[in-house]
């Protein structure tokens, strides 16, 4: 691989994605211009943190969005109404809220390059109180600030059913469906989002359990996707079986190289810290791996080095990596390839009705070999 492959795969996929991603981008950014003009800012910080947090609502690559108009494209060879770019924005905006809660869970004080939802909110809360201690949280300025971030991102959720609901253009049977896959969504992805949690207190996680969660927590949204472009379409049972295993596949593979950026294994450029998932200990597949491949006498200092919080030293984060290149990356590097493939013979499954579509989405699958951010 040369050193311009990366640079060069993440263009070809910007410049396909920019019009999905301005496409989004309007969209979304009208469906907020809706909601703030029916909830005015007043003096009290509840009507405000909406605001505050508003620069985070066009942020994003928009993968989600981008599969579902692309795979309505391909599977039709017809150009998206404004009114499916519209609905399609669901898959943006409940993602958006799935990270305002994330970020709870995961007490980041950053989304990215840009402050968490509930660390902005807490700034809103400065009373004589704000720093006194709260029963769960480490002050009541925290559990305010998290308090109305959980309120904001319900807030998001409902804008996800808006998004749809608004779309008036379509046909009230496909509104109805899409509204009924963000439910079935909402199972799933809690359910996901339930096995992270546990598993942050266990050591060792089979990795079929791993699976499991990635699939429900990262896989069904893409499947939402997926689901998205096949219901807009009245894609036939094969057809939508072919881009739905596209989706599963696809986001199986992304996940695994955002877990190698997270923890930078590999050349990273994200947002924010690239050390991340090693100092708050996250149970990826890079993880599970990892345990069952390091030796016994070198697995109890990875153990004692990784997940220490404020406390990892530099020296944790190079004995993690160490261990995690020698013993870890070559096999999730196998597992990303593999995925990759499936995808791609899902794809061939299906007639290129729209060739720039295919394109969009041979690029998607391409990135996750070099991605770097």
């Amino acid at each position: 691989m040369t050193a311009s492959e990366p640079e060069s795969a993440e263009a070809r996929l910007d410049a396909l994605l920019r019009p999905y991603r301005e496409a989004s981008n309007a969209q979304m950014e009208s469906i907020w211009n809706e909601f703030a003009a029916e909830h005015p800012e007043s003096s009290f910080p509840s009507s405000q943190t909406m605001r505050r947090n508003a620069r985070l609502f066009l942020t994003g690559k928009r993968y989600r969005f981008a599969l579902a108009v692309a795979g309505y494209r391909l599977l039709t060879g017809e150009r998206p109404s404004r009114d499916l770019e519209r609905a399609a924005t669901w898959l943006e905006w409940y993602h958006l809220y799935t990270l305002f809660l994330d970020d709870i869970m995961d007490e980041d004080v950053r989304r990215r390059t840009l402050p968490s939802a509930w660390s902005t909110n807490a700034k809103l809360y400065r009373g004589p109180d704000a720093n006194k201690p709260a029963a769960v949280f480490r002050t009541r300025r925290h559990r305010y600030g998290v308090s109305q971030a959980i309120l904001d991102a319900l807030r998001i959720r409902s804008l996800a059913e808006r998004s749809i609901e608004g779309a008036v253009g379509l046909h009230p049977s496909v509104r109805l469906e899409l509204l009924s896959e963000l439910t079935n969504v909402d199972l799933i992805v809690s359910d996901g989002q339930g096995l992270d949690i546990d598993f942050e207190g266990m050591a060792r996680i089979p990795e079929e359990a791993y699976v499991r969660m990635s699939e429900a927590k990262t896989g069904r949204l893409y499947l939402g996707a997926a689901a998205t472009a096949s219901i807009a379409a009245r894609a036939s049972s094969e057809d939508r079986a072919a881009i739905e295993a596209f989706a599963r596949t696809f986001a199986v593979a992304f996940q695994d190289r955002d877990d190698l950026l997270g923890s930078g294994v590999v050349s990273s450029k994200v947002g924010g810290s690239a050390e991340g998932d090693i100092r708050q200990g996250k149970r990826t597949r890079l993880y599970v791996l990892a345990l069952e491949r390091i030796p016994r006498k070198d697995r109890a200092g990875f153990l004692r080095s990784y997940g220490r919080g404020l406390r990892t030293t530099k020296k944790d984060v190079s004995t993690v990596r160490d261990l995690l290149r020698r013993f870890a990356l070559p096999e999730t590097e196998r597992r990303i390839e593999s995925n990759l493939e499936a995808a791609r013979k899902a794809l061939d499954r299906l007639s290129a009705k729209d060739t720039e579509a295919r394109n969009v989405l041979e690029a998607l699958l391409d990135a996750q070999r070099v991605r770097i951010r």
